[in-house]
């Protein structure tokens, strides 16, 4: 069934919602631990980060708040370095100054998960801003932690 609904997705990627390829790859990611995710790496995760980047420059401030976290956070825990994606995303963030109105579950996935995936300076000043922002608020090393489990279980 997978490599059926992959190829779907495959074909569908470019006309899919930003909120779609979220949930597609917030699933991918969570059956990381009960099958392989070759399949996915080889055709479908790349042609969903390349639809983002082409989706990109028309993100609202409601895509700011959950979709976007959840694709960069699905990213991160797949273990997937997509510098383009995790690029685009964080110079949008810069520009629009979301940082500052995004929710805290969202803050605090986009930290984790840009921490857990790039550590070079590359994106330095942007993993500064999101701690900044992160400090201000008071979230805890824990929260920012909790979050790779999705927003669902983080509110809990």
């Amino acid at each position: 069934v997978l490599p059926i609904l992959s190829e779907v997705a495959v074909q569908r990627a470019e006309t899919m919602t930003t909120q779609e390829i979220a949930n597609t790859l917030w699933g991918i990611a969570d059956l990381r631990h009960v099958v392989s995710i070759t399949a996915f790496d080889r055709d479908l995760i790349p042609r969903l980060a390349d639809a983002t980047i082409k989706k990109a420059p028309r993100f609202t401030d409601r895509q700011f708040e959950l979709a976007i976290p959840e694709i960069v956070c699905a990213f991160a825990k797949l273990q997937i370095q997509h510098r383009p994606l995790l690029k685009t995303i964080a110079t949008l963030c810069q520009k629009k100054g979301v940082l500052m109105n995004m929710n805290d579950w969202g803050l605090c996935a986009l930290t984790w998960s840009y921490a857990e995936v790039i550590q070079d300076a590359e994106l330095s000043e942007f993993r500064k801003g999101l701690r900044e922002e992160v400090a201000r608020r008071g979230l805890s090393e824990e929260r920012i932690s909790q979050s790779q489990a999705g927003p669902d279980v983080w509110l809990l």
